[in-house]
């Protein structure tokens, strides 16, 4: 395979990764929890009188297919800069002229219908943030992305162990998308110095395969963290792992916690005793 094929293709997996990352964080906490959404809601439906999210069923997918069309869009205009200038300022001059509208009370502008989209739009943003990152090797843009499918979906409700096959699926493609979009940007930076080698293709090769590697193994770390909960709870006292100060994300989240010191333990005795064997040798 062509080193520029192994390009495009991290591209094209990574901007998969992105879309799948940000559903299964809507899974893992639906959208009527979340606390940044709840308050856009109340904002909005003090504005207009409308209870938009509740109302919306598909409001997840809906915005991922929008976001996703913003950011192809995006990615397109962009290699026509006055285009994109125009479309940008012919973008920021509607929704002024629409804010206009409703301070002078127009009523033929369909306020609800656009709040929806605006909505769409919003839940989208991460999607089209994270292309402009991938496809233009923008880092700025994929951090801000994922800062994004972080924070939204963010509620109080919590999970519990019921969730591990969502939260394993979220946890490899935000990873798969973070890797191999940081890694285009830089291997891509590196193919110009390099100019497409033979050496560079096995570095190449090298990455992808570590990658895999470290996301196999996070996998099954993260997998083993969270049944450690039940684990621990069946070694502790009853009155403990029965309380509710236990069964609740907190506690959850500290078994959690026990189980990746414990980890780093058995990896700093492993080292230490490998490194004394090289000395020895």
């Amino acid at each position: 395979m062509k080193t520029s094929n192994t390009l495009a293709i991290m591209q094209s997996v990574a901007t998969l990764a992105l879309m799948l990352s940000l559903s299964f964080a809507y899974l893992i906490n639906p959208l009527n929890d979340s606390l940044f959404f709840s308050a856009l809601n109340s904002f909005s439906k003090g504005l207009y009188g409308s209870n938009v999210i509740n109302e919306l069923n598909a409001s997840v997918i809906a915005g991922i297919l929008i976001g996703l069309l913003l950011g192809t869009t995006n990615i397109l205009l962009y290699s026509s800069k006055k285009v994109y200038d125009y479309v940008l300022i012919f973008i920021v001059s509607f929704f002024v002229l629409i804010f206009v509208g409703y301070i002078l009370g127009a009523e033929w502008i369909p306020y609800e219908i656009l709040q929806q989209l605006l909505f769409w739009v919003i839940i989208g943003l991460p999607v089209s943030t994270g292309m402009v990152g991938i496809w233009q090797n923008k880092i700025n843009n994929q951090v801000i992305s994922a800062f994004l499918i972080l924070s939204m979906p963010l509620g109080l409700s919590g999970n519990t162990n019921d969730q591990i096959y969502p939260i394993l699926g979220f946890v490899f493609s935000f990873m798969l998308y973070l890797e191999l979009s940081y890694g285009h940007a830089r291997y891509s930076r590196l193919a110009r110095v390099m100019s497409y080698s033979r050496e560079y293709e096995d570095v190449l090769v090298w990455f992808l395969t570590t990658l895999m590697i470290t996301l196999a193994f996070t996998m099954i770390l993260t997998s083993f963290a969270f049944l450690f909960h039940d684990l621990l709870g069946s070694l502790l006292p009853y009155s403990f792992s029965n309380s509710i100060e236990y069964n609740t994300i907190y506690g959850q989240a500290l078994s959690v916690l026990v189980f990746f010191m414990l980890w780093s333990v058995i990896q700093i005795l492993f080292s230490r005793g490998y490194l004394a064997r090289q000395v020895e040798d």
